[in-house]
């Protein structure tokens, strides 16, 4: 297992993503013209489409945003989360099978 800090070194699209779920998910709580209807869902529907070009399959988790009275929760910062905790286990198991391969061979 990876020491815990090694998953606060972020790379330039984690952190570029990171900063704009956390844009996402703040701008609902301080403006309240953007928890009404029509506006609130415009500003959903560019959250979920930017989710699902650059988190992928992931991205689908961004949908909940659609759901009435979800707005309460940060989805965007949500979907991030699973992103990039995914994405870090991935490469850690890719790590791990590099290592027995590159063992084995010597």
């Amino acid at each position: 297992m990876k020491p815990f800090p090694e998953y606060f070194i972020f790379s330039e699209v984690e952190l570029f993503s990171l900063i704009f779920c956390l844009l996402l998910d703040i701008s609902e709580y301080m403006a309240a013209i953007l928890v009404t209807p029509v506006i609130g869902d415009m500003l959903d529907i560019v959250g979920i489409v930017a989710c699902l070009l650059v988190f992928r399959w992931i991205g689908i988790v961004s949908l909940l945003e659609l759901v009435p009275g979800a707005d309460v929760f940060p989805i965007f910062l949500i979907t991030w989360l699973a992103w990039y905790l995914l994405k870090k286990t991935k490469k850690g198991e890719q790590e791990r099978l590099y290592k027995k391969t590159s063992t084995r061979q010597h």
